[in-house]
């Protein structure tokens, strides 16, 4: 056999047997970890709340499935309350999740997605596996807080299963690469202000969704504060380049104080007028 082309068939099988490795061998063996990307972090202020206490176990056998079927495109988007009757408390609260899943910058991002909505739970805020998310204490979030949590956990989704893993790169990677050596290894020379907030600094999968929250619910904020920061600046320029070419968000801001701060333990804490960003959705 010609060698040229015992080589270009030694080429397709070493491609072959690197794209199962990285989409099926590596990515079962880390599935693990990535069940648990939220790294156990909990709010200690609902923890405290009695309100938690007193309702801290949940039925799992009372729990009903929703389709939307409101939602513009065919994707399988499936919700569950738990309790099932829990689903008409927030009712105000899922319609707002239409309005964000039926942009068509984000419902591009989605194939199938798969939602638990919790009263309450002793748990941490956020797990996923799968294509599912699930969302806890809902009940005693805020309107704008819960919606800026679930962008946040909306964006591991995207991080994991948009931005997926190909033959030879993976486009979260870019990202992770800017400040991270492994999952929660920072490299060295990473300042404070080389990332959006504290929470961010904990690993890699919490600088992506921080970074992007802030991105969309405080762009102007966070463009500003990349001009004194190479590294953030390049984190910012990787969502504009890699995830919203059309440049949706850019220079918007739906903060309520305009007064930017140096330092933010967790960006789904900060005050946001979900009413504007309600509207600029529709648009």
């Amino acid at each position: 056999m010609n060698i040229i082309v015992k080589f270009f068939l030694y080429i397709i099988f070493f491609s072959i047997s690197i794209f199962f490795l990285r989409d099926y061998f590596f990515w079962i063996i880390s599935d693990e970890y990535i069940n648990n990307v939220e790294d156990k972090y909990i709010d200690i202020s609902i923890v405290n709340n009695k309100s938690f206490i007193n309702n801290y176990n949940i039925d799992k056998s009372d729990k009903r499935k929703n389709i939307e079927i409101e939602l513009k495109s065919a994707y399988n988007i499936f919700f569950f309350f738990f309790p099932s009757n829990f689903e008409y408390d927030i009712r105000d609260y899922t319609n707002n999740f239409k309005y964000f899943l039926n942009n068509e910058n984000i419902i591009s991002k989605i194939t199938n997605l798969n939602i638990e909505l919790y009263k309450d739970r002793g748990d941490i805020r956020w797990k996923m596996k799968n294509h599912w998310i699930k969302l806890y204490w809902v009940e005693m979030m805020k309107k704008d807080e819960f919606e800026a949590v679930w962008i946040h956990e909306f964006w591991h989704y995207v991080d994991l299963y948009f931005l997926e893993k190909k033959v030879f790169t993976d486009l979260s990677d870019y990202f992770y690469n800017i400040s991270w050596e492994s999952t929660k290894v920072l490299k060295a020379g990473q300042k404070q202000n080389d990332f959006v907030s504290w929470y961010a600094m904990t690993n890699k999968y919490e600088d992506f969704a921080e970074s992007f929250t802030y991105y969309i619910l405080h762009n102007k904020d966070f463009l500003i504060k990349s001009k004194s920061s190479k590294k953030l600046k390049n984190k910012y320029d990787f969502f504009w380049k890699y995830v919203f070419r059309n440049h949706i968000f850019e220079w918007t801001d739906f903060s309520k104080d305009n007064k930017i701060k140096n330092y933010y333990r967790d960006i789904t804490k900060i005050d946001f007028s979900l009413e504007n960003f309600l509207e600029f959705l529709k648009k």
